[in-house]
């Protein structure tokens, strides 16, 4: 299947969100939840990674409290078992998606990164076809926020996950930029800020450090 094939110019988000919750109704154990994630997220493939990221943002906007927690329960067991669902992004200086094409094979030099890092790292490095302004940033961050917050355990995991990123100094995921953000991230969300505040607070220190690094603004 084309990529162009997959994502539509104007995806029906609902619709794609009601066939994940009952594909994962209709599965008889967390493990086998799991699996249709991954298999989602394998079918759309690292260059239409967003498109997983826009899904699951789409179950948090459609979705009932009940739904939402049955997908976040999912990401708990999927982080539990090392299988959150994830794209492989160029490591820090080698690159972007931009000039590999949508069937271009990935550069070897490559990290696996979550839906709430690959937004982070998406903030201020070009890894997918545009780049990603403050304003989507926020909404996205928000929605994915408060989708694994419907299960406290996916939370706890999610957070552990974020910090022990930003302390490897050799992962090769993320510059100091990226990585303060992902600690921004980790430390409000511990906290208990609303997900609205956790993604504006991350914005804005993407933001500030554009513009004290002389960069342009998204």
């Amino acid at each position: 299947m084309t990529a162009d094939r997959i994502l539509k110019s104007e995806p029906d988000w609902f619709g794609a969100a009601q066939a994940l919750v009952e594909g994962l109704q209709g599965q008889p154990s967390l493990d086998r939840r799991v699996d249709v994630l991954e298999r989602i997220c394998t079918d759309l493939g690292d260059a239409l990674y967003p498109g997983f990221a826009k899904l699951l943002a789409a179950v948090a906007h459609f979705g009932e409290p009940e739904v939402k927690a049955l997908v976040a329960d999912t990401l708990a067991q999927a982080l539990l078992t090392a299988r959150l669902p994830a794209a492989r992004v160029p490591a820090w200086g080698a690159g972007g998606f931009s000039s590999l094409g949508m069937g271009g094979p990935l550069l070897s030099n490559s990290r696996k990164v979550g839906p709430l890092e690959f937004l982070c790292v998406w903030l201020v490095r070009d890894i997918a076809d545009a780049p990603l302004d403050a304003e989507a940033f926020e909404t996205a961050a928000t929605y994915l926020l408060d989708l694994v917050s419907a299960s406290p355990k996916a939370a706890s995991l999610y957070i552990d996950k974020l910090r022990a990123d930003a302390a490897d100094p050799t992962e090769g995921l993320h510059n100091a930029q990226s990585r303060r953000l992902i600690e921004i991230l980790a430390d409000r969300w511990a906290a208990g800020d609303p997900p609205a505040e956790v993604a504006r607070a991350v914005a804005r220190a993407a933001q500030a450090d554009r513009g004290r690094f002389g960069l342009p603004m998204r």
